[in-house]
């Protein structure tokens, strides 16, 4: 930001996007409870914010028309969006393990609420395993440290600042959005998907993102 020169910017990041076409969140967790690998992570009542990828790219087109009026109230600010109190409940948060099972379910797989849960002291003591067996092999497994961390921390956001300084508000609510988004995978998703897969390596999806991202390079 430098307002002397008459340059002005906005930070806009949103949290845990999801969508049809999610090539990184969704698809590596069902591939996973579709070869019945996956368990709630400790006491499975972690709070969490989503945000609908349509969301995300609206904030981001009223970032730009903001900086473009000139209105300086957001320059070199920083903002989170999310889909706010469209989440269940009308709270800016949803219960991540509560949510990822209707999709476990809408696939066909066996739901996680029905499985024991992994208790946290087992599960950072396979992440340091299976860390130091990628480090040893070279194998990338879905298990390690950052994920555990991730997958069992309260972490959701309030839009409250995005919404005064730049008129956000979510246009796709969560639960049109979450049905839609459970719609594309079990339509395009799930007829692709092979059981095989699991512990080891990323899905399909999320490899050939991350292969055509080192082509560009």
């Amino acid at each position: 930001n430098d307002p002397e020169n008459q340059f002005h910017t906005i930070a806009e990041a949103p949290h845990q996007v999801y969508g049809p076409r999610d090539n990184l969140f969704l698809p590596n967790l069902l591939e996973t409870a579709g070869n019945n690998k996956l368990f709630i992570f400790g006491k499975g009542e972690n709070r969490i914010c989503f945000t609908h990828v349509d969301n995300y790219c609206h904030g981001l087109c009223i970032a730009e028309r903001v900086i473009g009026e000139g209105k300086n109230v957001a320059a070199g600010k920083f903002y989170i969006v999310t889909d706010g109190v469209t989440h269940p409940k009308g709270e800016q948060y949803l219960i991540f393990w509560e949510i990822l099972d209707e999709a476990i379910i809408a696939m066909g797989f066996k739901p996680l609420a029905s499985k024991p849960h992994l208790p946290l002291w087992l599960l950072f003591g396979l992440a340091y395993i299976c860390e130091a067996l990628q480090w040893i092999t070279g194998t990338t497994f879905k298990l390690n440290y950052f994920n555990v961390l991730v997958l069992t921390m309260h972490r959701w956001f309030d839009i409250q600042n995005a919404q005064r300084d730049l008129g956000f508000e979510p246009i796709i609510g969560f639960k049109e959005g979450w049905a839609d988004t459970i719609d594309w995978f079990k339509g395009n998703w799930l007829p692709k998907f092979h059981k095989g897969g699991g512990l080891k390596g990323l899905s399909s999806g999320t490899q050939d993102k991350i292969d055509i991202q080192k082509k560009s390079l």
